[in-house]
């Protein structure tokens, strides 16, 4: 398995391995994606500039493309929201609503290539594992929508709806906010992750709100949440799915990793030994492990079995922003529990050998 992180200074890394890139924060990576079909590593930057390394020689850029509205010189410069490839398309998304498939072949006949204009202020967009030309997105006082880029180049709007900001080309599907609370007061809206439940389906989707709330929609039922719950006190940072699609892990913004099942709201467990906010998530579902990057720079891997046991934990020197995991590669971290409680024995044993350094005591006057 091989595991690769992006750092707020320019730096993708192969963990233990090698690392790609100069420091440099007007360059930090915003997003990653790995391609399962051609092994591509797919980074996004913050300005603008997204790479497409590959692995298998050191890193090499294979292709560049860049955003014009991602500069990163100016506050109110957009962001990437959402990233996305295969062996032929390239799919990003902006919070300014600006999402574009671009071709990454010379042969741009067979491929998808369009410029969609949607709402700003948008959070996350994800394309769907298996239908690439079905993507959904959500963000603050946004709604979580469901396209069609197939749609959307035909002129087809899939949605039925009387309303007209209902009535765009390529939509298929609009969530409709939650009833009133006991104050008969609206309820905010404010989508910051969201996943496919399943990849054999485009109509089960599980979001998380800045307001500590769990959503589960099924498209085909109705357009407000089928569950919803709320879980904790802090704003949801991003979720994931986990062994199957009855299991959501999620993090928050005070150290909290926990799986859920969507099916009852209950929280399944909890794992532990993280000292920093945790930003990114990665299951290898073959080997039951979730990776996982922090604000305190360091790289976990835990089991996501009964046990929840750290199984690793690598100090990689920078502020972490993303993680992607390779799972058909072997031997490069082939961790056991014995390797990991040799290499915890020998940092106790560095720390230990360290000497002391006692402070000067101060004169007094007299």
């Amino acid at each position: 398995m091989n595991i690769f992180t992006g750092d707020e200074k320019n730096a993708a890394a192969s963990p233990i391995v090698k690392t790609w890139g100069k420091i440099d924060r007007s360059k930090s990576i915003q997003l990653m994606h790995y391609t399962r079909d051609n092994k591509k590593l797919i980074v996004a930057r913050k300005n603008g500039q997204i790479s497409i390394l590959d692995p298998n020689e050191d890193g090499k850029s294979c292709q560049e493309f860049s955003e014009p509205f991602v500069t990163g010189e100016q506050k109110t410069s957009a962001r990437f929201v959402g990233l996305f490839a295969n062996n032929s398309t390239l799919v990003t998304c902006t919070d300014q609503g600006i999402v574009q498939y671009r071709s990454i072949l010379e042969d741009k006949s067979s491929t998808i290539e369009t410029t969609l204009t949607l709402v700003p202020d948008l959070c996350r967009l994800r394309v769907h594992p298996k239908e690439h030309h079905i993507f959904a997105c959500g963000g603050k006082e946004r709604e979580l929508s469901v396209w069609d880029v197939n749609a959307y180049k035909e002129g087809n709007c899939l949605m039925k709806s009387q309303k007209k900001k209902e009535s765009k080309p390529g939509l298929v599907w609009m969530s409709k906010n939650v009833s009133h609370d006991f104050l008969d007061l609206r309820v905010p809206v404010w989508i910051t992750d969201l996943q496919f439940l399943s990849e054999q389906e485009t109509t089960k989707l599980v979001v998380g709100t800045k307001y500590n709330q769990i959503r589960i929609y099924d498209t085909k039922a109705k357009r407000r949440p089928v569950s919803d719950f709320n879980i904790g006190h802090n704003p949801v940072v991003s979720l994931i799915v986990g062994r199957n699609s009855n299991e959501i892990i999620f993090t928050d913004t005070v150290c909290n990793v926990c799986s859920v099942d969507v099916r009852t709201g209950k929280i399944l467990g909890q794992l532990k030994g993280f000292s920093g906010s945790v930003t990114n998530l990665a299951v290898a579902t073959e080997s039951s492990l979730l990776v996982s990057v922090a604000m305190d720079r360091f790289l976990r891997i835990h089991e996501i079995g009964a046990s929840r046991e750290l199984v690793k934990k690598i100090y990689l020197k920078q502020r972490l922003t993303s993680v992607v995991v390779d799972e058909s590669e072997d031997g490069i971290l082939g961790y056991s529990k014995k390797e990991a409680e040799k290499d915890d024995s020998e940092e106790e044993k560095f720390w230990e050998d360290i000497e002391e350094v006692k402070p000067k005591k101060r004169k007094t006057k007299h």
